[in-house]
């Protein structure tokens, strides 16, 4: 049982039913082990100074404790991580492509990227690289809806990363951070058409009527003001039910989300964002206030000594 013949035999068996036996592809690093290790990157990965570039923008950052999705998972075809679509959004913004067929024709001609990002590769019909580059790539369908459906606790993973690489590099240079913040919310519009003022819409805005466009959008109320005349005479009281005309609350309201934003200005160097909330429009500024705030201190490491805020947070 142990002559030369048996084990002659079995490594002819292994060759010839490789499928029995298939050989381990080493494992791409993700972009901050590439970002730590360039020597190790394939010759036209480390040859592109636009690979290089990207590398450098996105490597400092902790990809290899992002929070990933389960990529075992039987998808009905190879998972793609959400590090590689993300980093891929980061090239749209980057690049200031104006839509995601931009951003795929782009990594086309840029096929180092498609290694780079860690999209997995398809060799039918193999090119120069040995792999398909179109095929290579998500649709740009899919592009798209995974954009709407990355679970925001990775976004904000990546958010307090940042935050955290930039207080670093500024505290090498002696520069402290955090010491004051601002905060505010901007309304963000649902694409709807009750926000189409040129589309008839019966009942509007009845917050009972959920859009059909979007189901997670909610009616809210950007500002309310005093309607005034724009003339000096005084606007003309109604025959019915007669109620002066400066006393009439005028309201916009829209349907859609709302964003809180907290940012810190640092002098001569920028503003940088410390921490975002994104809510349905129906929520008032206040409920931001101390969601926020926590996150902000978490970051820091400290509560900010001073703050800058509108009168929807004097409360």
């Amino acid at each position: 049982m142990i002559g030369n013949l048996i084990v002659s035999r079995l490594t002819r068996l292994q060759t010839r039913f490789k499928v029995l036996w298939p050989v381990q592809k080493p494992k791409r690093p993700d972009l901050h082990t590439a970002w730590l290790h360039r020597d190790d990157l394939p010759h036209f990965v480390s040859s592109s100074p636009v690979a290089q570039r990207y590398l450098d923008l996105l490597g400092p950052l902790r990809w290899h404790t992002l929070p990933e999705r389960n990529l075992r998972r039987n998808w009905g075809q190879t998972a793609i991580p959400y590090a590689s679509f993300i980093a891929a959004y980061f090239i749209k913004l980057n690049e200031g492509k104006d839509s995601i067929g931009d951003l795929r024709l782009f990594l086309t001609e840029n096929p180092e990227l498609i290694w780079l990002l860690g999209f997995p590769r398809v060799v039918s019909n193999p090119g120069w690289l040995g792999f398909d580059l179109p095929t290579s790539l998500p649709t740009s369908r899919h592009l798209t809806r995974m954009l709407r459906k990355l679970p925001n606790a990775v976004l904000q993973f990546l958010l307090s990363d940042t935050v955290r690489l930039i207080r670093a590099e500024l505290a090498v240079l002696g520069v402290q951070t955090g010491a004051c913040i601002s905060l505010d919310t901007k309304h963000i519009l649902a694409w709807v058409k009750e926000n189409n003022p040129k589309t008839y819409v019966e009942d509007r805005y009845d917050k009972t009527r959920q859009p059909a466009g979007d189901p997670d959008c909610k009616l809210g109320c950007k500002r309310r003001h005093n309607q005034r005349a724009s003339s000096k005479e005084p606007p003309a009281t109604p025959n019915s039910n007669p109620l002066p005309a400066d006393t009439i609350s005028i309201g916009e309201f829209y349907w859609g989300y709302a964003s809180g934003v907290v940012a810190c200005k640092i002098p001569e160097w920028g503003e940088f964002v410390l921490a975002e909330m994104t809510q349905p429009f129906d929520k008032p500024d206040v409920s931001y206030f101390f969601p926020l705030m926590a996150v902000v201190e978490q970051r820091l490491g400290h509560k900010p000594r001073f703050g800058a805020l509108d009168a929807a947070f004097d409360a």
